[in-house]
């Protein structure tokens, strides 16, 4: 055992050396295993652990400690393996054969060690001269078996180390892949850097690594993996930066030394992947420092530069106020004066903004703006949304074809960027983009970079409602410089009126309690349902989605309705809600242990993009069925073919969260709120929540909670210097 190897036994673990007899099961993408092991003084014994890719008839050596398994009985529990070399011509034989060299199968196995015995491996390790000494082998078969016996050596013993690191065998794997044998080193010089190069392996992962390879808690190399790590929480958190005090002051509380502190930000910073700017990060445009991630600080400054080229003066205006006037004349429903503001700004200014809550006439407007610009003369027009759901309503309300951004900028699987971009830009004279409170800045640079000059873009969305998932909060930002054209429509007009969603909404919004309201046709469209007991809440919720609703307003559960919660976790999480639903609504669904909690007939939604497939995060769709290593599910009408690894893609979705549920809508919403989810009961959450509801919203609460959640205006602010490049 190495002294490296010695090092990472700790206290209690035990070794044990055998051949494997069997392998009982093996986890492709896991890594973990089952092995029948004999081991000599113990006969065969029963090991499991994450050993990776075993073969029968191979040697181990396993490093654990021994368990008793509550069905299984006692069994030996590996912490990491490493491979061993035989002692007998018969476990030779079995070795050499067992698929763990390439090129050397039985038949072969068989006859090296008929000729060289019990010095088969010295003969392999001696290379292309020895094995010619075979009958039937000639320089060329000699060199390749040569040539696989080495890799096969050299693969076992990198994979061997980087397990005994902590790594499992799919990250173990493709660090080997990626690096041969220089992924020992790279690990051993700087475990951190493993965060940004492999899904699925965080901090704590690294910074058990760094411990275990002998890295000091106060070093540069860990100051420099906090101050990353710091950075892409912030990122998943919505912030574009970090203040450079805050920053200091966290890696101060670590325990980090102003030595280790400076010379790990230095090392950031010269490796190009953390930048210092000199930038106010809470946008007041007064002096200050923030770091950033090079990605996000080139996404937030390319975006600024955008939004200043479209902001430049260009042609005239697409049609004169007295041709505006004769449209609004023309519509069933006589617009309002801010109507009629957004529509002239809309048709002179080259970047403008439209903001509004729900039955402000956003959607009236925009069709009013489409019929001029059309009548006005021959445009090529383009209407966008940032998730499918909400491209879906744009097409419905307009009638003009929509898409998503990103299937509107095109994915390139080539070079994996976007086909349009600022040296192939899109061919349109107005681009309308819907729903931009979800847009976070680097969709924005993306898509803004891609239209030409000249070209006319609107901004539309409500924002009052939650920021985007992904960092930065456009559309809050741009209504806050006074350079950007903005028009806030807030008469709510007749056709709503009457409309208990639409007055509970703007309630919630201006810090009232909303009401239960009654429609003229005397059914209710605003209900509230208190109960202040979590588990009769949650019985409650599921009564009023499995049947009241269907069976009172004819809304399909599965296909027409939202039930949405703040948190995941409790008696009223998502996930206990998903589980009480998935059994009520799919009663039926076939159930396989590695894809839990999903089953066959589960109503999924996909939470990461993905170009390959053409899926994006918020899409829906259903489990059609689930093998031994492959789940198949229905995805915006198209089988996706999911691995084990590939499932974390997809989450239950008969609840979401309401965050996930930005820019969709659903005839019916229930929105659940208890005292457990205090932290997140904030008004742009409720508000946000309630406006996804098209005609029924529901919302199962104690009073405290629904009172707490209105009063709540507090929103934590997202660190970014949008606004400052731009004022």
């Amino acid at each position: 055992m190495s002294e490296q190897s010695q090092n990472r036994v700790k206290p209690g673990h035990e070794s044990l050396e055998g051949q494997v007899l069997a392998v009982i099961f093996q986890g492709e993408d896991s890594g973990f295993s089952v092995i029948s092991l004999k081991v000599a003084g113990e006969g065969a014994i029963t090991a499991a652990g994450g050993m990776g890719d075993v073969h029968e008839g191979e040697f181990l050596r396993l490093h654990g400690t021994w368990t008793k398994h509550p069905r299984f009985g006692r069994q030996f529990q590996a912490q990491w393996s490493e491979h061993t070399s035989p002692t007998t011509l018969d476990g030779l034989e079995k070795y050499i054969g067992s698929g763990t060299f390439p090129g050397v199968g039985p038949d072969m196995a068989k006859r090296l060690v008929a000729h060289f015995g019990i010095r088969t491996l010295d003969a392999l390790e001696g290379g292309t001269v020895n094995l010619q000494d075979v009958p039937g082998i000639g320089p060329k078969r000699a060199a390749a078996l040569a040539e696989g016996f080495q890799e096969g050596r050299e693969r076992h013993r990198v994979l061997a180390e980087l397990r005994g690191f902590g790594l499992g065998s799919n990250h173990a794997s493709a660090l080997y892949e990626r690096w041969q044998a220089r992924a020992i080193e790279r690990v051993q010089a700087d475990p951190y850097a493993l965060v940004g190069d492999l899904r699925g392996v965080g901090f704590q992962t690294a910074d058990a690594i760094a411990i275990k390879v002998g890295i000091p808690r106060d070093s540069a190399v860990r100051a420099r993996g906090v101050l990353l790590h710091l950075l892409r929480e912030a990122g998943r958190e919505g912030h574009c930066c970090l203040p450079e005090l805050l920053v200091l002051e966290q890696l101060d509380q670590l325990g980090l030394s102003q030595d280790s502190m400076l010379e790990g930000v230095s090392g950031a910073i010269s490796s190009g992947r953390v930048m210092l700017e000199s930038i106010d990060p809470s946008g007041s445009a007064t002096e200050g420092k923030a770091f950033y991630l090079a990605e996000l600080l080139e996404a937030e400054a390319g975006l600024a530069t955008e939004i200043q080229r479209l902001l430049s003066p260009g042609d005239l205006a697409l049609a004169s106020p007295e041709q505006v006037l004769r449209a609004m004349e023309r519509t069933a429903f006589r617009p309002d004066e801010s109507q009629r503001q957004a529509l002239e700004m809309a048709l002179a200014a080259h970047l403008a903004v439209i903001t509004g809550g729900p039955g402000t006439g956003k959607t009236t407007t925009l069709r009013l703006l489409l019929e001029i610009i059309t009548a006005s003369g021959d445009f090529t027009i383009k209407l966008a949304s940032p998730t499918g759901r909400a491209a879906k309503r744009l097409h419905e309300a307009t009638g003009f074809e929509a898409s998503t951004i990103h299937r509107l900028l095109g994915f390139d699987p080539a070079n994996g960027g976007f086909r349009h971009h600022a040296e192939e830009q899109l061919e349109l004279d107005y681009l309308i983009i819907d729903e931009v409170s979800m847009m976070d800045v680097p969709l924005a640079h993306a898509l803004l970079q891609a239209v030409p000059d000249g070209a006319r873009v609107l901004l539309v969305g409500d924002a009052d409602q939650l920021p985007s998932v992904g960092p930065g909060s456009v559309l809050r930002d741009l209504v806050k410089v006074p350079t950007v054209p903005t028009t806030r429509l807030e008469h709510i007009h007749r056709q709503e009126a009457g409309s208990g969603i639409t007055e509970a909404a703007h309630s919630i919004l201006h810090g009232e309690m909303p009401q239960v309201a009654i429609t003229p046709a005397g059914r209710g469209d605003f209900f509230l349902t208190f109960i202040d007991d979590a588990d009769l809440a949650a019985e409650m919720v599921e009564r009023i989605v499995a049947e009241r609703i269907p069976e009172k307003y004819g809304i399909d559960a599965s296909r027409d309705l939202l039930l949405l919660a703040p948190m995941y976790r409790g008696p009223l999480g998502v996930d206990e809600l998903n589980r009480r639903l998935s059994q009520r609504l799919n009663p039926d669904g076939e159930e396989v242990a590695w894809a839990a909690p999903l089953r066959t007939g589960d109503r999924v939604m996909v939470v990461r993009n993905d170009y390959q497939r053409e899926t994006f995060n918020g899409d829906t769709g259903e489990v059609l069925s689930i093998g031994n290593d492959e789940l198949i599910a229905e995805i915006n009408g198209l089988p996706q073919h999911y691995s084990r690894e590939g499932i974390k893609d997809l989450i239950p979705s008969y609840c979401v969260t309401v965050h996930r549920a930005q820019g969709s809508e659903a005839r019916a919403v229930v929105i659940v709120l208890g005292n457990s989810h205090y932290p997140m009961l904030r008004r742009n959450l409720l508000y946000t929540a309630v406006t996804r509801g098209k005609e029924l919203v529901v919302i199962v609460c104690s009073k405290s909670a629904l009172r707490r959640a209105v009063m709540n205006d507090f929103e934590s602010g997202r660190y970014g210097g949008l606004v400052a490049r731009l004022t």
